[in-house]
C-alpha cells in the first residue's frame, strides 16, 4: 500500500487543487493497515478542477482517456477508451471520471481501434495493481465548504459532509475520503448485488464499521436513513455494532 499510494501522492502533491484518496486505499489509510489486495488506485478531484487535473497528468506525460462503453439491449457490449488530447475539449465538461495511464503500462494492453480517431481497445493484464502506472480520477462534487455527493450515492437525497471531515490526512500529509463517506457510496444497491464489488466491499465495510468515530458512525447512521428510508442492511449492521 504505501509504495503505490506513496508514489501516487508524490505524483499529485504539487498539482495546486485538492484531491484526495478514495476506493480501498482510502479506509486503508485510516486503519493503517492493508485490508485486500486492489486493481486500481482511485482518486477524487472537484469538478471544478476537472480541466487542470487532466492538464496537470498530460504535463506529466502521462496519457488520459475517458472509458466509454456501447449499448446494446440494456447491456454493456464493448468497453474502449478515448485518448484525451486537449484538456479544454468541450467533451471533457461532463466527464465523470478519467484513466490516467504511463506510456507502456504494465497494467493494460492499448491498441488503436479500427474507424475511431484517438479511440483505443485496452485490455487489463493483471487482476492486482502492482506498479505506479495507472490511476483514476473521479470528479465529485462541493458547494460551500460541503462536500456533496450525487445523486446515484445519495438516492435523489441532499446528503453533505463539511469538506473538513470528508477528506482527512494521515500522519505522512497523504489526503484520503473520511471512512464514513466512502462506506456510504458503497453501500448503494448495485454495489451490493455487483459480483465484481460485493466481497471486497464486504471486506471493506466489516473491517473499517468498528472503528469508526462516534461523530462519523452517528452521521453515517443518519445518511443512511436519509437515503433509504425504508432499511438497508448496512444500517442495521451499524446499529448491531454500536
Amino acid at each position: 500500500m504505501i509504495k503505490l499510494i506513496s508514489k501516487c501522492n508524490d505524483f499529485m502533491k504539487d498539482c495546486g487543487f485538492t484531491y484526495a484518496f478514495c476506493g480501498g486505499y482510502a479506509l486503508e489509510l485510516f486503519l493503517n493497515k492493508k485490508l485486500r489486495p486492489h486493481s486500481d488506485i482511485d482518486t477524487t478531484v472537484f469538478e471544478e478542477d476537472r480541466i487542470d487535473s487532466i492538464k496537470y497528468v498530460l504535463n506529466k506525460g502521462w496519457n488520459v482517456y475517458e472509458h466509454k462503453s456501447d449499448w446494446i439491449d440494456n447491456k454493456i457490449a464493448n468497453n474502449y477508451l478515448r485518448r484525451i488530447l486537449n484538456p479544454f475539449d468541450e467533451k471533457n465538461t461532463e466527464l465523470k471520471y478519467v484513466w490516467a495511464i504511463k506510456p507502456d503500462c504494465s497494467f493494460f494492453k492499448i491498441e488503436p481501434k479500427s474507424g475511431g480517431e484517438n479511440i483505443y481497445n485496452y485490455e487489463i493484464l493483471n487482476g492486482e495493481q502492482l506498479n505506479f502506472d495507472f490511476f483514476e480520477i473521479i470528479f465529485n462534487k462541493q458547494k460551500d465548504g460541503y462536500f456533496v455527493f450525487d445523486s446515484f450515492t445519495a438516492q435523489g437525497k441532499n446528503i453533505t459532509r463539511e469538506l473538513d471531515k470528508a477528506i482527512l490526512y494521515n500522519d505522512e500529509g497523504i489526503p484520503y475520503l473520511a471512512p464514513e463517506v466512502k462506506l456510504l457510496i458503497i453501500s448503494h444497491a448495485a454495489y451490493l448485488a455487483s459480483d465484481y464489488h460485493r466481497e471486497k466491499n464486504r471486506i471493506d465495510f466489516d473491517s473499517t464499521a468498528p472503528f469508526l468515530p462516534d461523530e462519523s458512525r452517528k452521521w453515517l447512521i443518519n445518511a443512511l436513513e436519509t437515503a433509504y428510508p425504508n432499511g438497508h442492511e448496512r444500517l442495521e449492521q451499524l446499529k448491531e455494532l454500536y
